[in-house]
């Protein structure tokens, strides 16, 4: 299977950065020959030239029209600093434009997914319902001739069955996949509306929502809307983010753990995954004496929504996607301390689905980032496309086209020079990568390390140049550690 390759390098990002760094070279250049310009003028006033006026004054004359046609002639100095000047205008006018319009089209297309969500959310108490009655009716009864033939296949179909060729159908139509993914924060919203009218009319519709949510919903806003779903859940005593910070040294795994290339990368991520609650440092030694260190955060691994000792759970989940901080982070800062991590000791952040969005948090906070020189950045199946990471952070992120995960966002990555993102196409349910196909099985860790093999031998030229920055951090021979991280 071949993989996508957007951003980095050889991405749009790159050309409109190379547009605004042109522009100012042109710039620089019509100021230079705005200078000459003057220098050249300053000739027909030189005071020998002015003396052999009175000796030669043809001559003179003839000097006076070549300096005059050479700073404010049609192809003089003045017309050339002006063309100068005036291309270096329009590149960055054009790099603008284009990033306005690439924006307005992005929140044009969120917004129509906000509402067909709002929509497809609000109609369902409603066909949940009307579904019931059909089934209480037709209960223990045969259906008559005239019921409609949709009945009948309600009530002989096998729900295995359906569900089995509903994930069939999303698995095999990755786009559709990724609609139903970026409706859901609205769909919640509209189900919570549609219930509220149900049981209170109008004024229920609206109350309903905004106490839930603590008054973030109604919104368009996606941190807010899953900001509406924390505090919903934390009524019920959910999605509370609680413990002391404190990590301890655990053992330290046998064997060779230093990762040499992305599929190591993942490899490693595999291994910490099956281990509750670590997570893994590796100091890379270097020539010049200086040490390297590759920060390796786990992925989900309790899907409860009430925080137990383990932090890398559901909670982290939904509060990182909210953009709150969270406990996890700070028990991540603190492993990274007790592991000897100085300010000038350069660090890549690694993860798998939730260890890549608490990387990517983690590269986002300044405070952070003041503490540990963050260089580099690597995901899979992490949904972080709304994360403002700066552009001195580079980063390679993995997704698979039949993955859920990493559109939980509900958009793009983006398309920057700091920034590749790696697509793969897994293929169809009976001919595709993966003999037991399924969105979940799309997820998975080791599928991601083959994913980073093709990635590792990718001759694409953002890859290449993502690959030959990172030769400081994948050089092996490196010393590992690892870290419990449970709440306490």
């Amino acid at each position: 299977m071949s993989i996508s390759v957007s951003g980095g390098a050889g991405g749009m990002g790159a050309r409109l950065q190379d547009l605004r760094s042109e522009a100012g070279l042109l710039d620089a250049a019509g100021d230079d020959v705005r200078r000459w310009s003057g220098s050249v003028a300053a000739v027909a006033v030189h005071p020998d030239v002015t003396v052999a006026t009175l000796l030669c004054p043809a001559e003179v004359a003839a000097v006076a029209g070549a300096v005059a046609a050479a700073t404010i002639g049609a192809n003089g100095l003045l017309f050339v600093s002006t063309r100068l000047e005036g291309t270096a205008v329009v590149l960055r006018a054009s790099a603008t434009t284009y990033e306005l319009v690439d924006g307005t089209q992005q929140r044009v297309l969120e917004a129509l997914q906000n509402a067909a969500g709002f929509a497809l959310g609000a109609a369902l108490p409603f066909l949940a319902a009307g579904g019931g009655l059909v089934l209480l009716v037709g209960a223990g009864t045969s259906p008559p001739a005239a019921w409609p033939a949709l009945v009948v296949a309600v009530r002989s179909a096998d729900p295995s069955a359906l569900g089995g060729q509903a994930g069939a159908g999303l698995y095999d139509n990755p786009w559709l996949l990724e609609s139903l993914t970026r409706m859901a924060p609205s769909l919640v919203q509209g189900t919570t509306w549609s219930l509220g009218t149900l049981l209170g009319g109008p004024a229920g519709g609206l109350a309903l929502p905004f106490a839930l949510s603590g008054g973030a919903w109604p919104t368009g806003t996606y941190e807010d809307a899953v900001g509406g779903l924390v505090n919903a859940g934390g009524l019920l005593g959910m999605f509370r983010d609680s413990g002391a910070v404190g990590v301890t040294r655990a053992a330290d795994p046998a064997g060779d753990h230093s990762p040499r290339s992305v599929s190591d990368i993942f490899l490693e991520q595999s291994s910490i995954g099956q281990d509750p609650a670590k997570v893994q440092i590796v100091a890379v030694p270097q020539p010049d004496g200086t040490t390297s260190y590759i920060v390796q955060i786990p992925g989900t691994q309790e899907w409860g929504p009430e925080r137990g000792t383990n932090p890398v759970d559901l909670t982290t989940n939904v509060r990182l996607m909210a953009g709150e901080p969270t406990l996890m982070q700070q028990q991540v800062a603190a492993a990274m301390r007790q592991a000897g991590i100085g300010p000038d000791d350069p660090v890549m952040l690694t993860g798998h689905s939730q260890g890549g969005i608490t990387a990517a948090a983690l590269a986002c906070d300044p405070a952070f980032r003041q503490e540990f020189a963050v260089q580099s950045v690597v995901t899979g199946g992490s949904p972080i496309a709304r994360f403002d990471i700066p552009d001195s952070v580079s980063v390679l992120s993995l997704e698979h086209d039949q993955d859920a995960v990493p559109m939980l966002e509900g958009r793009a990555n983006p398309d920057r020079a700091n920034w590749v993102t790696i697509g793969r196409d897994l293929g169809t349910v009976r001919g595709g990568a993966l003999p037991d196909a399924s969105v979940g099985a799309a997820h998975g860790t080791d599928l991601y390390a083959e994913t980073g093999a093709i990635v590792d031998t990718s001759d694409d030229p953002s890859v290449r140049a993502w690959l030959a920055g990172q030769g400081r951090f994948l050089s092996g021979d490196g010393t590992v550690t690892r870290w419990d991280v449970s709440a306490r």
